[in-house]
């Protein structure tokens, strides 16, 4: 019994880097979908409540494509400063979007062209609509509530 048993020690001392490994791979690529849906994939109410908590505007973002990391051209390639606001980003083939359509605020959705910006405040009123992404002083000079 004592030979299996050094056996087993010596299995078991052997897989431990293994499983070591498989943990951090498995922390690291949770890390990064995590990482991914917060930071560009806010849904709307995170987006309202963070921006009530921080006292920030929301830029609602209506792009034919979805922004990763605020990159390309729609997404002004990291013009803005995402201290000012909290970025909501939709496109046509989201839920989402079928919801705004519906709402009279954003008819303009249904006429003109995309990419669409608006900057909204805390509880949802329009304070900005605009074809060009906004300049970050046009954001401060915003209104917060009102």
């Amino acid at each position: 019994m004592q030979k299996y048993s050094r056996v087993f020690y010596l299995l078991g001392f052997l897989s431990m880097p293994l499983f070591i490994l498989l943990l951090v791979y498995g922390y690291i690529k949770l890390n990064e979908m995590v990482s991914e849906e917060i930071h560009w994939g806010h849904n709307k109410s995170f987006a309202f409540g963070q921006a009530s908590r921080e006292g920030k505007l929301i830029l609602l973002s209506v792009t034919k494509s979805r922004c990763e990391m605020l990159q390309g051209l729609e997404c002004g390639e990291g013009k803005p400063d995402l201290g000012t606001y909290v970025l909501l980003n939709y496109t046509p083939r989201e839920q989402e979007f079928e919801t705004l359509i519906l709402d009279d605020r954003f008819a303009s959705l249904k006429t003109d062209p995309l990419p669409q910006y608006f900057l909204l405040n805390s509880t949802g009123e329009i304070r900005h609509i605009s074809t060009q992404l906004p300049s970050v002083e046009e954001m401060q000079k915003l209104p917060k509530k009102e």
